[in-house]
């Protein structure tokens, strides 16, 4: 018996792994199905047609390119995302499509082709799904009973949720058309589209002398800048006759100045301060002058004179005494009788 045993069991051991093998091997074969959700349906109903392809692993698969209308009578509603299983030895691939059909009548819903490239090999091979039958049924019409009116559809008013969305689309549209007319208008007037909020302005006198206590301090001819000293002041000057007396100083020649000057009923002595700071400050500036530094002190002090001399007086009104009202301590004396 163990003879007998002992001399089959090579045999019955290639016969085990052969079956092994090739069940392997049926199992790693591409394969592609296709079934439908059910094979009769009424007109224009949908089902669903499930694809599956299963290939073994290290083979790329090319889907075939779906169009509106499958076959004759047979139309693609549409495609759903294909689901992916992957496994150590096998790769499958599912997608189900929705299709339906307007005509009645027994119909073919084709096989799908597609196309398996080995990453290996690089050998490409086709592979196709079976065709299947597809019934299409009309209902049934009992033509003995009366028709029924089709009522029209009923109208219902729209709700504020439905109308909100437009609404907000309508004053978009109106902000963004504002926000580029706005846009536009600062960039043809040149000004900054978000200006900082500029302190109250001094008043024209306060300006000047403030600027040029601050000319003084900074000690600019003491630093050699001769021109620079003359240039600040005139500037300063030409600032406050524009404001202070409302004539165009800026695009004046010092000669012009004092002529406009002289009908604003500007007293002498000022008129001559300011005359000889300005001659100085040409002589400085076109005739390369160097004055000395009781010139450059007193050319400064002359404007700040001619500033405080020309500033307007304040007039405060006095309060008719004969208007106001008897304090309680007053006392008011009696009337005296006239004589006869």
């Amino acid at each position: 018996m163990n003879m007998i045993k002992k001399k089959y069991f090579p045999a019955l051991l290639s016969i085990i792994l052969l079956l092994a093998g090739t069940g392997l091997y049926a199992q790693q074969v591409p394969k592609v199905t296709a079934t439908l959700d059910t094979n009769a349906i009424m007109i224009g109903d949908q089902i669903g047609l499930n694809i599956k392809v299963s290939v073994p692993k290290g083979y790329q698969v090319y889907w075939p390119v779906l169009s509106d209308t499958l076959a004759p009578h047979i139309e693609l509603i549409r495609a759903e995302k294909t689901d992916s299983i992957i496994k150590n030895d096998q790769d499958s691939y599912q997608r189900k499509l929705v299709i339906t059909s307007f005509d009645s009548g027994a119909f073919t819903v084709p096989s799908f082709v597609f196309h398996l490239r080995n990453n290996t090999t690089g050998q490409v091979d086709s592979l196709s799904s079976q065709e299947m039958e597809l019934k299409v049924f009309t209902p049934m019409v009992d033509t003995a009973k009366a028709f029924k009116v089709i009522n029209a559809p009923e109208s219902v008013p729209y709700t504020f949720a439905e109308i909100l969305p437009w609404i907000l689309i309508v004053l978009g549209i109106a902000l963004g058309i504002y926000t580029i007319v706005w846009y536009v208008s600062k960039r043809k007037k040149g000004k900054p589209l978000f200006a900082k909020k500029t302190k109250p302005k001094l008043p024209p006198y306060d300006q000047a002398i403030k600027r040029l206590e601050e000319l003084r301090l900074n000690k600019v001819w003491q630093s050699g800048k001769i021109k620079e000293y003359y240039t600040g002041i005139t500037d300063i000057m030409r600032e406050y006759f524009t404001d202070r007396y409302q004539f165009e100083a800026w695009e004046m020649t010092s000669d012009e100045i004092l002529y406009e000057l002289k009908g604003k009923k500007v007293n002498a002595q000022a008129m001559e301060k300011v005359k000889a700071t300005l001659e100085l400050s040409d002589l400085v500036k076109f005739a390369k002058a160097q004055p000395t530094a009781l010139e450059n002190d007193t050319a400064l002090n002359y404007c700040v004179d001619f500033v405080n001399e020309t500033k307007p007086e304040i007039i405060v009104p006095q309060q008719d005494v004969t208007q106001q009202p008897m304090k309680q301590n007053d006392k008011v004396e009696p009337e005296k009788k006239k004589e006869d």
